[in-house]
């Protein structure tokens, strides 16, 4: 046994050795620019390990582009940044060293998670998922979610200047979406669609869209695809600070805040922004004008904006708990006209929307790994009819309505993935409880939906990848269906790549569509508790093929898709002459279609892309109930995209161009019952989208400025032909609304502090 000297001995030289090491210690300052702008590269990952590989410090550079290191020895360093070729090197104690980046354009591919067991390169996803970054908005001044898409090919946008935008995927609307922040549903449709205006886009790191059903992970509504918004996380900062304005030629005036801060292992953020929109009257109403009186109506209706997010992180090691609490809540007023008095009739709209989510995470082992989200939504809207007295300035409020929901979400996985295995098991559930009321409900308005899910993927050679997967689902009202699904990855060569998959996809049967019981002087809705879930069979293969050199890269994409849906919801009006409608179960629809997309980008920073979608669609209403197939003949629409960008980093500017043109697109009409019953086509006449953008960095990039017009084609007038009138079934009629209001040029503006 040693003596007790011995041991003291022994602690004293070692405590002799541990302070003589930190003298030895040195500080170290690397300092991060860009090579040819010689701006500093901020975010930048910068890691040291020992020359014999093993681990020693790693971080990011500030708004400098700097980072600094208390180095005691000599060590390699290893500076990696999206969109730069990554540097390695070594370095010495107390060296100070610059480091300058050489961009690379071709390895630029977004990491994505949406359907992940982890995040991985978009290149290297099973699915085939289209990528929106937050740099490319910023960019084009974009402000909301209708903004994002407007130039993606496949997706068609469709206005309403009462609800909003909502869109058109496969073929399929908005209410076959499913939509999420950060993995959490956005909960509220009016008409089946979520209004994409409302939901703000300056805190969007990027957008992740998966076309086709993705049921299995997501569970409802996700049929047509599904649309993830990754928002921004500051993993790295003390302190960021950001502002942001916009101002349009049609009365746009928005501005937010956002901030956050990190100490230790926490992290807190906070943002808002107020977005006001004035209104436009394009005088397309048939009774704007008056000999007498005054036209307050307005076309697109003013609407004020709020959202906000409050954001708590905690991090150590593998474990992340996050919390988060969104906000949002929108007044969109519709002003009466005044024919001969001082008195109008006016309405207001009130929707207001907060959703409180939990996330966890960890890694349990090396190979088993957890993600739960909790989350409440509480989804509110209301309206006010009003009674204006111009003249003194007064209003009365003469009646009220709305309803309200709640929504209660729990969803987890477990994931095994053994490092350098070939396969992976994911297993989940997924429950969901909705409850509504309010004077358009009626009572009882409730459902639970109970899913399992489980997912697993088999790699048998190294280019080549299965993923199967199967969701069990028990609901509270309908039949639920079993959802199978089975994806392939295939590599056929470095530069050429297949992916093909069959999936089963479902939308449950909304609370509205179930219980809703509306009934005024202008409207008599009715909900249809017989109401069946909505499936469809869908196929999807895609290719992509890319030929690439130091100096430029060319890709070619096409993609293919047959929807076959059985059950499918329809909001139906037996009579046109009445106001009377319901909710149905169509018999069957089918959609098929194909897109190429093409790109060219040139280490110079230019860029020019191009695609093109065709989509057909077909309906068999089954009208007579006797299960035969007589679909309506199968109507093909076109849309088209054209866009270039080049950017010139040297003055750190970068102009944009996006085109987008729209065929003639079909839609569907009711044949009245005293005709017959059932449907035919009517369509709606093509036109073109033209957005023009300028955006320069100033003060060392802190400022960001971006001019630019949209709708530079002028559109504002959506024409619809082909009505029939029945007692003359050879004649057709035209129909005009609201599609946009008219040409608009605009001002941008994001200012950020970062330390």
């Amino acid at each position: 046994m040693k003596s007790p000297t011995f041991s003291i001995r022994y602690s004293v030289i070692a405590l002799l050795l541990f302070f003589a090491s930190q003298m030895m210690a040195q500080q170290t300052l690397i300092k991060v620019i860009d090579n040819e702008t010689s701006d500093p590269c901020i975010y930048t990952n910068v890691v040291l390990s020992g020359l014999d590989g093993l681990f020693i410090d790693a971080g990011a550079t500030n708004e400098n582009g700097e980072i600094t290191f208390d180095l005691n020895k000599n060590a390699r360093i290893c500076v990696s940044f999206v969109g730069y070729k990554t540097y390695i090197d070594t370095i010495t104690p107390g060296e100070n060293i610059s480091i300058r980046l050489q961009s690379d354009f071709i390895n630029m591919e977004a990491v994505v998670v949406t359907g992940q067991y982890q995040p991985k390169a978009v290149d290297k996803s099973i699915y085939k998922i289209d990528v929106i970054d937050g740099k490319t908005m910023q960019e084009r001044g974009v402000n909301n979610l209708a903004e994002a898409l407007s130039n993606e090919t496949s997706i068609r946008l469709s206005v309403d200047p009462a609800t909003g935008t909502s869109i058109i995927m496969q073929g399929m609307g908005g209410e076959n979406i499913k939509y999420l922040i950060d993995g959490v549903p956005i909960v509220g449709r009016v008409r089946g669609n979520i209004d994409l205006s409302q939901i703000n886009m300056e805190n969007v790191d990027h957008i992740e869209i998966v076309h086709g059903p993705m049921s299995v992970q997501y569970g409802t509504s996700a049929i047509a695809g599904v649309i993830n918004i990754i928002t921004k996380k500051n993993n790295y900062f003390s302190n960021i600070v950001k502002g942001n304005s916009y101002i349009d030629s049609k009365g746009h005036y928005n501005f937010g805040l956002y901030a956050s801060l990190i100490r230790d292992k926490h992290t807190f953020t906070v943002s808002g922004n107020r977005n006001l929109f004035q209104g436009v009257d394009i005088d397309l109403n048939a009774d704007s004008h008056y000999e007498e009186g005054h036209n307050r109506y307005m076309e697109f209706k003013p609407k004020l904006v709020y959202n906000g997010n409050l954001e708590y992180q905690f991090k150590k090691e593998s474990f992340q708990l996050k919390l988060k609490s969104q906000y949002m809540n929108t007044l969109v007023k519709n002003y009466g006209n005044v024919p001969k008095t001082s008195i109008a009739a006016d309405e207001d709209y009130y929707t207001t929307r907060i959703t409180n989510s939990l996330v966890l995470s960890d890694k349990i082992t090396e190979s088993i790994s957890y993600n739960i989200i909790g989350a409440y939504t509480y989804y509110d809207r209301y309206s006010e009819e009003i009674i204006a007295d111009l003249a003194n300035l007064t209003k009365i409020v003469s009646d009220t309505s709305g309803t309200s929901f709640n929504n209660i979400l729990s969803r987890g996985d477990f994931t095994y993935a053994k490092e350098g295995a070939n396969f992976f098991v994911m297993a989940g559930w997924d429950i969901n409880y909705d409850n509504g009321e309010g004077d358009k409900m009626e009572e009882n308005a409730e459902m639970g939906n109970y899913a399992i899910f489980l997912n697993g993927q088999y790699s048998p050679l190294s280019n080549l990848s299965f993923q199967p997967g199967i969701r069990f689902i028990h609901n509270s009202i309908y039949d639920a269906p079993v959802a199978p699904s089975i994806n392939l990855r295939w590599s056929i060569l470095d530069n050429l790549g297949l992916r093909v998959s069959y999936s089963k996809g479902f939308r449950a049967p909304s609370l509205k569509e179930l219980y809703l019981d509306f009934h005024d002087s202008n409207h008599d809705v009715r909900g249809n508790k017989d109401l069946k879930a909505e499936t469809t069979n869908s196929y999807n293969a895609s290719m992509d093929f890319t030929k690439q050199s130091d100096q430029y890269r060319l890709k070619f994409e096409p993609k293919f898709f047959f929807n076959d849906g059985k059950n499918v919801i329809a909001l139906y009006t037996p009579d046109q002459s009445s106001n009377t409608t319901t909710y149905i179960n169509l018999a069957r629809r089918k959609t098929i279609g194909g897109e190429l997309n093409t790109s060219f980008r040139h280490k110079s920073g230019f860029q020019i892309g191009a695609g093109f979608t065709r989509v057909g669609a077909a309906i068999d209403a089954d009208e007579d109930g006797d299960g035969s197939r007589e679909y309506l003949p199968m109507i093909f629409y076109n849309n088209y995209s054209f866009n270039t960008r080049y950017s010139i980093a040297k003055i750190k500017t970068t102009i944009i161009a996006n085109l987008k043109y729209y065929g003639k697109t079909p839609s569907l009409a009711a044949i009245p019952e005293s005709q017959g019953g059932g449907y035919y086509n009517i369509f709606v006449e093509p036109y073109g989208d033209l957005e023009i953008t300028l955006s320069k960095n100033l003060w060392k990039s802190r400022l960001n400025v971006v001019i630019g017009g949209k709708n530079l084609l002028n559109n504002y007038i959506r024409t619809v032909s082909g009505y029939r009138d029945f007692g003359d079934p050879d004649y057709e009629e035209f129909s005009y609304g609201p599609s946009n209001y008219g040409r608009t040029y605009f001002l941008k503006m994001n200012l950020r502090f970062i330390k």
